[in-house]
């Protein structure tokens, strides 16, 4: 056991006694007295806009906005008839193209291109927060413009997926014609089991 002589325990015990009183004028300075909280429901998902007028106005949709011109597919993202829109970003394209060896969109087939984008457009609305989609890992096949089928849910932690693998990053987008979803992908069809 060390014993401090006198001389160093006074200066010690003085040393803590105000490193304590600093810490306590810290710590109730940094506190604040909240009035009552009442949690207030977010309706930022809803946009005053139609899917097209969203997608031409964000930087990282140009390449899907690109796409939809170039298929001539645009009454389907500015009418009235409401779908669930599936918006592979600027990644998701650029993925598409070079694993597709095109070197830009305007390189892709036009029937080809409104093959992929049709697929991108499911003939319901599918919002999240639905109660049919509660459950979790619960793949509910929806059908898109083309006749085939997308497998939409999400896992326990609320994030969206098409076709058990590809994650959607933003999900709930509702504008005045549908939901759209934001993912990194370009997708396709594939059997969720």
């Amino acid at each position: 056991m060390i014993r401090l002589n006198n001389k160093y325990r006074d200066k010690w015990s003085l040393a803590n006694l105000s490193f304590f009183s600093l810490a306590m004028v810290l710590l109730l300075t940094q506190c604040e007295i909240q009035d009552s909280f009442e949690y207030q429901k977010s309706e930022t998902s809803k946009l005053d806009v139609t899917a097209w007028e969203f997608i031409q106005s964000q930087e990282n949709l140009s390449s899907m906005a690109e796409a939809i011109t170039a298929a001539g597919m645009e009454s389907y993202y500015s009418g009235s008839s409401s779908y669930t829109f599936i918006l592979p970003d600027n990644t998701g394209w650029s993925s598409y193209l070079s694993t597709n060896g095109y070197s830009r969109i305007s390189d892709i087939p036009v029937e080809t291109l409104k093959e992929v984008i049709g697929y991108h457009i499911v003939n319901a609305i599918v919002n999240f927060s639905d109660v049919e989609l509660m459950d979790s890992n619960n793949y509910i096949a929806y059908e898109t413009i083309r006749g085939e089928i997308m497998y939409l849910s999400h896992d326990t932690s609320w994030r969206g997926y098409v076709n058990a693998k590809w994650l959607i990053y933003t999900s709930n987008l509702v504008p005045t014609n549908g939901v759209m979803h934001l993912l990194r992908y370009v997708v396709y069809p594939v059997d969720v089991d």
